[in-house]
């Protein structure tokens, strides 16, 4: 966005458009290197209902009112595990990525627990694209910054990412969530 404050506002004032959809505001970020960058979760009572939010015209007037720059990533997925717990974390990720098969990478990734935990990563949603099971979302929090991203780079990661049926680079973004619902 041009400006996050305007953005925000903006936002805001589209909330009633948004219920009206049964789109429901849940979490807002901002990107830990651009704070511009802005990611919005939102929960859908009807995912039919949802995706053509996504494609109507009003949202996109809506989005330029804020100051949106160039074309928004709008992704649709299913949680298939959440921890709603409170965490002192202040760093959140959001990693995207290609799977070969969801139930043994999800076997394998819950096998991994505890190697993510000593890394200061806590894992906070799983899930998988609504029309792809093999198309990955995963949110973490970020414990411990400087042991997550020495083992975001480790080649232990790296081992454990072939081993699971990971299909190319995952996608990382780093946010600090600034409005929860």
């Amino acid at each position: 966005v041009a400006n996050f404050a305007k953005w925000k506002m903006a936002y805001d004032e589209h909330d009633s458009a948004r219920l009206a959809s049964g789109l429901h505001s849940y979490v807002i970020g901002r990107g830990l290197q651009d704070t511009n960058t802005v990611l919005v979760a939102l929960k859908a009572d009807d995912m039919d209902k949802a995706k053509a939010v996504a494609k109507d015209p009003g949202l996109k007037k809506a989005m330029q009112k804020g100051g949106v720059m160039g074309a928004p990533l709008i992704s649709f997925f299913t949680a298939t595990w959440q921890d709603t717990a409170n965490i002192d974390s202040k760093i959140r990720s959001r990693t995207t990525f290609a799977v070969r098969d969801w139930d043994a990478w999800l076997k394998s990734f819950e096998e991994g627990k505890q190697v993510r935990m000593d890394n200061g990563i806590a894992v906070r949603v799983i899930g998988h694209d609504v029309d792809d099971s093999k198309k990955v979302s995963l949110v973490t929090a970020l414990t411990d910054t400087a042991k997550a991203f020495a083992y975001y780079k480790s080649d232990e990661l790296k081992k454990r990412r072939a081993a699971s049926g990971v299909v190319g680079e995952p996608v990382r973004f780093l946010y600090k969530i600034v409005q929860r619902y």
